[in-house]
């Protein structure tokens, strides 16, 4: 049976404006719902995946699919769109332009659910995932994104977002993660609820600081451990930092103190990679 499209042909058409609203965190927030762009950000979203030890992504709900035909840029997009099950709104190139988020569409937008992201340590057992990173108080979008991304092809078993200072499920996060965000297990806790049951599994637990005593390449990340990285203005908080049982750093020469903390990133997880031998 072949899926019903309805027609929108004009930008005063309150669904226009209603879908292009969903850009702002405060009506994101206000709606419960969130904006997925794009062709592979979309099919990873309608993609759920368990871990063997109970975790899994969270799922997403789609609840309606703006399409575009004039702006896709490959062949699989209508079998995309015959997959998701909900209301589907056909645009012309002109207006779907005006409500995407990115200067090039490829004519493909879902509003989803906004799930709940919340970490619910009550329901493991035994955390024996390795490693785990955890990123506290992350403020740029773009930068939890590439984060994301990055955490996914170097093997990250679990993102724990602390004390976030931005929404999860900013538009930026969904583009630059390339739809990592729906493929990885990733949530939110308190500082105080993540050490806490860090500890309590026998996690290693390395903060990765400008500060730290120990070169990042000298740590044994062959074990359970944890990756502490803190927010790109003010790093980690000395809790976060008191908590750990070693402190990393990375060299720096000339006069820059840090490194972009996506960067930073990259660069210790795939060295635990290395260390893991699945290189």
């Amino acid at each position: 049976m072949k899926k019903e499209i309805q027609q929108i042909t004009s930008f005063s058409n309150p669904k226009v404006k209603w879908v292009a609203s969903l850009k702002e965190k405060r009506n994101r927030d206000e709606e419960k719902l969130f904006f997925i762009e794009g062709f592979r950000e979309i099919q990873k979203a309608i993609t759920n995946s368990e871990l063997s030890n109970g975790l899994s992504t969270f799922p997403i709900n789609i609840k309606s699919l703006f399409i575009s035909p004039e702006c896709y840029l490959g062949n699989n997009e209508s079998k995309l769109v015959d997959k998701v099950n909900c209301q589907v709104f056909e645009l012309p190139k002109k207006i779907f332009e005006k409500i995407s988020y990115r200067d090039r569409p490829d004519g493909l937008i879902a509003v989803a659910e906004t799930p709940d992201a919340q970490m619910d340590w009550k329901s493991i057992e035994n955390l024996n995932l390795n490693p785990i990173l955890i990123i506290e108080g992350v403020e740029k979008p773009g930068n939890l994104g590439t984060i994301l991304r990055t955490a996914e092809g170097a093997g990250v078993e679990l993102v724990i977002i602390t004390d976030p200072r931005i929404d999860l499920f900013n538009p930026n996060v969904v583009r630059a993660s390339t739809g990592t965000l729906f493929t990885l297990p990733i949530f939110t806790s308190t500082l105080e609820d993540t050490i806490q049951n860090l500890k309590s599994n026998q996690y290693n637990v390395f903060a990765v600081t400008p500060e730290g005593k120990q070169l990042y390449t000298k740590a044994d990340f062959r074990k359970k451990c944890a990756l502490f990285f803190g927010s790109e203005q003010y790093g980690l908080t000395q809790k976060a930092k008191d908590a750990s049982d070693e402190t990393l750093y990375l060299p720096m020469f000339g006069e820059a103190d840090s490194l972009n903390l996506a960067m930073s990133c990259g660069i210790v997880l795939y060295e635990s990679l290395r260390q893991r031998d699945k290189g």
